[in-house]
């Protein structure tokens, strides 16, 4: 068994060892303390994660799509070839974050820090993504923006490899 505090007061109780894979599809997971927590491949479709602490977390090959991860705290988490798409994480912060192969499209990043973040090889192709924070980002050819988006007028460094 498994708990999960969350800065309201309330706790989710989950029948798992580790949160690596789990399955943890539509939660309510508002202002969850996920701290450094490895949620590697865990299923997180339409989760929320609103207001979460996630620094430094691991969501490398999760699946997050459709969650809700508006003003969430995920700097320098790690988002490497998790499964973003339609995710609502407008206003949250993923400085130095990596996402790496990840999938973004029709992700809402509206106002989103996404400072130093690597972007290499991820799709980009999100909702307002005009709106969002990149100076620092990285990226390389591999990634995909919208139509017209110029990554570098936005302050994002396209290198030839990733550095993470």
């Amino acid at each position: 068994m498994m708990r999960i505090l969350c800065e309201t007061g309330d706790h989710v109780d989950l029948p798992v060892d580790t949160l690596v894979g789990a399955a943890l599809h539509n939660l309510n997971l508002h202002r969850a303390l996920l701290e450094g927590a490895d949620l590697s491949g865990a299923k997180l479709v339409g989760t929320d994660l609103r207001s979460a602490w996630l620094c430094g977390a691991k969501f490398d090959a999760a699946d997050l799509r459709d969650a809700r991860l508006p003003a969430c705290n995920a700097e320098a988490a790690s988002f490497a070839g998790a499964d973003l798409r339609g995710a609502m994480m407008r206003a949250g912060i993923f400085f130095g974050a990596n996402f790496l192969g990840a999938n973004l499209a029709d992700a809402n990043v509206g106002g989103a820090q996404l400072q130093g973040a690597c972007l290499a090889g991820a799709d980009m192709r999100c909702i307002a993504l005009h709106s969002a924070e990149l100076a620092g980002a990285t990226a390389d050819a591999r990634t995909k923006w919208p139509e017209g988006f110029d990554p570098a007028a936005r302050g994002v460094s396209v290198v030839d490899s990733p550095e993470r």
